[in-house]
């Protein structure tokens, strides 16, 4: 058996979970824009008296005439530049709730099974351990440096040197930390995306803002009036490419730092076990001579 090429369970799941979060997430959103548009295509004296009873609750701003200018109308109104970087803020979003959701279940699975598989590393060999080995990190490393141990045991001498010893437990160490960085980098999946969303998001925001003012500027110029009428609607529809950056951002780094964490205590644990393999058996062949 090829000590690093373990099938690794669960990878073709955790590929159709994470594009089954995202169009669920896409789906949502869908419904939840459908629900806000239909509140809001409702009688506009409706919406005054709203404003009225309550301005310091309503979600958007209603002129005396009863024009309303909100969200949705920001966006409507929007160039198609902003337009297309407000959406592409959107699915940036989305996409960052789509990965923290995979993420946590594979996390949480990941850690079940390295534990149950270390309890039955600790209690001792036997069958259940080789059933559990390739369902966790812990015991793909296990399965790899056994490989190499009944290599060692098929093509050693009648006797086995302190040396040759050394340089099994050396050959175990190596083997077990490749089958570790595939792990590794298996849980890391994705966490680059969630690094790019954090990192230029504020900025494709920042560009539409730019955008979305230029354009102000240019209505300025062809209506020849600066009054706050003309100028207002400009900016607020650039300044909400702003916000959608933000928002996009923010949850972005938080999700990234927390499964970065989770991740450097995978690690540690990961790098414990290898320890701990090592040293049972080095006690084995201490045991045996």
């Amino acid at each position: 058996m090829d000590p690093f090429n373990f099938p690794i369970r669960g990878r073709s799941w955790q590929a159709r979970l994470r594009r089954l979060s995202l169009f669920s997430l896409l789906a949502f959103s869908t419904l939840g824009a459908g629900f806000v548009l239909a509140q809001a295509g409702g009688d506009p004296s409706a919406a005054v008296a709203q404003a009225a009873a309550d301005p310091a609750g309503s979600a958007v701003l209603v002129g005396a005439d009863g024009e309303r200018f909100g969200v949705r109308e920001m966006f409507a109104q929007a160039d198609l530049v902003v337009k297309s970087v407000m959406v592409l803020l959107v699915l940036m979003s989305l996409l960052s709730w789509a990965i923290l959701f995979e993420k946590l279940i594979t996390f949480a699975a990941a850690r079940r099974r390295n534990q149950q598989f270390l309890r039955s590393f600790r209690a001792g060999p036997g069958a259940q351990l080789e059933e559990q080995a390739s369902a966790s990190a812990l015991g793909r490393m296990w399965l790899a440096s056994q490989a190499e141990l009944r290599h060692f045991g098929q093509h050693r001498g009648s006797n086995v040197s302190a040396d040759q010893i050394n340089r099994l437990l050396q050959r175990m160490a190596l083997t077990a930390s490749i089958v570790q960085e595939r792990d590794l980098a298996r849980l890391g999946g994705m966490m680059g995306v969630l690094a790019t969303i954090g990192a230029t998001a504020p900025f494709i925001g920042l560009f539409g803002t730019v955008w979305g003012i230029l354009n102000s500027f240019a209505g300025i110029a062809t209506a020849k009036s600066a009054s706050l009428a003309v100028v207002a609607p400009g900016i607020a529809e650039a300044l909400l490419a702003t916000a959608l950056g933000l928002f996009a951002a923010i949850p972005a780094v938080m999700i990234f730092n927390k499964f970065a964490r989770d991740i450097n205590g995978f690690v540690g644990s990961l790098d414990n076990f290898s320890a701990e393999l090592l040293a049972s058996v080095s006690r084995q062949f201490d045991e045996g001579h």
